[in-house]
């Protein structure tokens, strides 16, 4: 007998496509680096090549998250709050300083705030928790 799967919760739905903005968004930064590294544009190769791998990686892994969380995997969920809170950090961090920046700093608040409160609103949370990893447990 076959069930109709549930149609996922609209917040799941708005968060995943949240977070993949997020993740293209930080892929294109990564591209931007790539592109200055290939040019000639930086001042040191090692730190510019780490920073690219790392802004890569980074990009990689919230587009992750964000298909972890379409799938309703609850690991994605904890993801997605690690990530919210690391740009809010890096947000609070824009406002002050020599290259400080009011809309680079409201540019990541207003999604980060948006994610979180998808990511902890009842529907959501109860869409993912019941899905667990019954792959890893071969019974």
């Amino acid at each position: 007998m076959t069930t109709k799967p549930e149609k996922a919760p609209f917040g799941l739905t708005l968060a995943t496509i949240l977070l993949w903005a997020e993740g293209l968004f930080v892929g294109v930064l990564a591209a931007r680096l790539g592109l200055a590294l290939v040019s000639g544009e930086t001042k040191s190769l090692v730190t510019s090549v780490a920073l690219f791998a790392l802004v890569a990686a980074a990009s990689a892994w919230v587009i992750y998250i964000g298909f972890g969380l379409r799938k309703g995997k609850r690991w994605a969920r904890s993801g997605g709050v690690f990530w919210q809170l690391i740009q809010l950090a890096v947000a609070s961090a824009s406002f002050s300083g020599q290259f400080g920046s009011q809309a680079i700093g409201w540019g990541l608040i207003i999604p980060s705030v948006w994610v979180l409160i998808l990511l902890f609103s009842k529907k959501v949370v109860a869409a993912t928790l019941g899905n667990t990893d019954e792959e890893l447990d071969p019974q």
